[in-house]
């Protein structure tokens, strides 16, 4: 038997994003740069993952989407 599909809309997104640390005024911020973006599997058990850019540091951050407040 097949495994039942799950809708898209019914799946979380997650973002894919890269800290961009630097320093302003002596003070340390971070640019949080979204690179791509991540839907879990229908099993549960991992993610299919897009990318548009690949990091120079080799570091990800996968986070569940949560759009901006206008």
């Amino acid at each position: 038997m097949p495994k039942k599909q799950t809708p898209a809309a019914a799946k979380p997104r997650y973002d894919v994003l890269v800290a961009d640390e630097y320093q302003r005024d002596g003070e340390p911020q971070v640019n949080w740069i979204r690179v791509g973006t991540a839907w879990p599997h229908a099993d549960g058990d991992g993610f299919q993952i897009t990318l548009a850019a690949i990091p120079v540091t080799g570091k990800l951050v996968v986070r569940l989407h949560r759009p901006k407040e206008a």
